[in-house]
């Protein structure tokens, strides 16, 4: 597992995916990823994290800062990333654009 965990980490760090007002980084040693999202002056930052047996154990999606954004609706965003992730094999790119998409509207 952890050969998977690299390469999805890796994927991520070669990805030549642009996101407009989006910065994603990513950290092979702690196993997460960070997404820092910002609108005019409002941040928003998400943290997916990859378990020790990825791809068995679930990702963890936690939320760093977020200003401007309603408890309902952040967690309705958390779940439909962290579902999308663990249960429909998305890699974290793609979870990514469908959480970015979300957030646009």
């Amino acid at each position: 597992s952890s050969v998977l965990s690299a390469q999805e980490i890796s994927s991520v760090q070669t990805s030549t995916q642009l996101f407009n007002g989006m910065m994603v980084k990513a950290r092979s040693a702690a196993r997460e990823v960070i997404a820092t999202y910002s609108v005019d002056d409002i941040f928003i930052e998400l943290i997916i994290q990859l378990p020790s047996n990825y791809p068995l154990g679930s990702i963890t999606v936690e939320s760093g800062k977020r200003v401007g954004v309603a408890v309902q609706q952040w967690r309705n965003w958390m779940l439909q990333l962290s579902t999308y992730l663990t249960h429909q094999n998305g890699s974290i790119m793609e979870g990514l654009t469908l959480w970015k998409n979300n957030v646009d509207k």
